[in-house]
């Protein structure tokens, strides 16, 4: 799934905010999204994923609740939600994965053999949701070890190990293939190259990769498997002077490289119902968008994007986590495939926090309310009261037809969590001079002395 913040992976510093102490710093950072979540069967209901817990809507956005992080989910990341029936909802926090049943009220600790080991990643089958894969680090005699386990318990414990490390080789993201759930990929760290290691018999054996040769010295994640080709796999290459989007195929013999960001980070990827792909990321110039309607073959630069942390796509539409150190809201959706957006949930106006944690969130929501992150009154609102948002619509001006880019037919769109760190496409799409949608960063707003912001990113 998306890039995993593992010791000596990656660790990204991004401008560094300095605010009073307490709760509300949300994880010692700018408060700001990580990934959203859009149920395909719940057609009302919108997740956010945040650094200071979840947002959710069941209103389609005209009102949002706060779900404080609790001891369980603290630091949490990696947010994602299983298939139906449970919806189990699941994060990595605290070096465990987490999950929780009743829409982010408690939070249990997944055990097993996982229980022993740190946590870096997790996926969920997307067509089973009994079963689900971590990345556990295990330290023993010959040094640190990642082990790849599996549970057919939704979460809850582990016990099969699917596959074992070398020491000191890094896991750093797997993905179980939508259309073909014995496929497995892993994409792993090997010094200062990268390898692909997959497996179609469900873990029982493993065909690895290098893919150095072709790459160069850097890392490699899994950004997506094709939802309907699993042999086709997306991965974002972070490399010496920026990131790019790679496609490997024939278990990762073959390797194509249609995007990349001079300088620049890749941070979010959809793949819509109608095969349209939309990659995101900043480059030194700003924010930057591109579309695909040839399966990645070629890509087209939209104008003038925000800035996208993560993507998701439902019933026609693209939801979009926004960066809030830039845009004045966190949340934006698109129903164009991404040429124009309308902006959408702004922190300050969250309505109340969720029923059920009330009494437990009150500490962090006062701290926050003192800070400007929203009203002093979200912390006693028993009462939903949604105010429209006219932040206006934003058109790139880009018309189809000017659209050079080959993406699949697809139902499903893997959502990916924001970049560790902002870098230009290939194909003669240069946009290094690409506007931002914003002007000052928001976090002006804390009132506090903002001299930059660290914050955690993975995928």
């Amino acid at each position: 799934m998306e890039w995993p913040l593992a010791a000596a992976v990656v660790v990204v510093v991004v401008a560094v905010v300095v605010v009073a102490a307490g709760p509300a710093r949300a994880d010692g950072a700018f408060p700001d999204g990580q990934s959203i979540i859009v149920p395909a069967d719940r057609p009302d209901e919108i997740l956010l994923a945040t650094n200071f817990g979840v947002l959710a809507s069941e209103d389609a956005g005209a009102s949002w609740l706060w779900s404080c992080e609790q001891p369980a989910n603290g630091y949490g990341r990696l947010y994602q939600m299983g298939p139906a029936p449970a919806h189990r909802l699941y994060a990595v926090a605290n070096g465990k994965l987490v999950f929780s049943d009743d829409d982010a009220c408690g939070w249990q600790v997944a055990g097993g053999a996982l229980g022993g080991e740190l946590c870096e990643d997790a996926f969920v089958d997307p067509t089973d949701g009994t079963r689900v894969l971590a990345a556990g680090l295990a330290s023993g005699a010959a040094g640190a070890v990642y082990n790849v386990l599996e549970s057919i318990d939704g979460g809850a414990t582990f016990a099969r190990t699917l596959y074992t490390g070398a020491p000191g080789d890094l896991v750093t993201g797997l993905e179980i293939a939508a259309s073909d759930p014995m496929t497995i990929d892993l994409s792993l760290a090997k010094g200062t190259g990268a390898a692909l290691a997959r497996s179609s018999d469900g873990g029982a054996t493993w065909q690895i990769a290098d893919l150095t040769t072709a790459l160069g010295g850097g890392q490699v994640r899994i950004v997506a498997i094709d939802p309907v080709d699993s042999d086709r796999v997306w991965l974002r290459w972070l490399g010496a002077d920026g990131d790019a989007l790679a496609l490997a195929t024939h278990g990762g013999a073959t390797i194509a490289l249609p995007l990349f960001f001079e300088g620049g980070v890749l941070t979010a990827f959809a793949r819509t119902a109608t095969g349209t792909l939309l990659v995101a990321g900043t480059l030194p110039g700003g924010p930057v968008l591109f579309r695909s309607t040839d399966d990645g073959a070629t890509f087209v630069a939209l104008a003038a994007p925000p800035h996208i942390l993560a993507l998701a796509e439902r019933a026609g539409t693209v939801y979009a986590a926004i960066d809030t150190a830039y845009e004045r809201f966190g949340e934006a959706t698109s129903t164009d495939q991404g040429t124009t957006w309308q902006p959408g949930l702004a922190f300050t106006s969250v309505a109340a926090i969720a029923p059920c944690l009330k009494g437990v969130c009150q500490t962090d929501c006062a701290a926050r309310a003192r800070q400007k992150q929203w009203p002093a009154a979200v912390c006693a609102a028993d009462v939903l009261v949604s105010e429209p948002i006219d932040a206006g619509v934003i058109d790139t001006g880009l018309s189809d037809a000017q659209v050079v880019g080959p993406l699949r037919d697809a139902s499903a769109v893997v959502p990916i969590d924001a970049g560790d760190t902002p870098r230009i496409p290939l194909n003669g799409c240069s946009c290094a001079a690409m506007p931002g949608w914003g002007s000052a960063p928001w976090a002006l707003l804390l009132g506090a002395a903002l001299l930059s912001c660290q914050r955690r990113r993975r995928s």
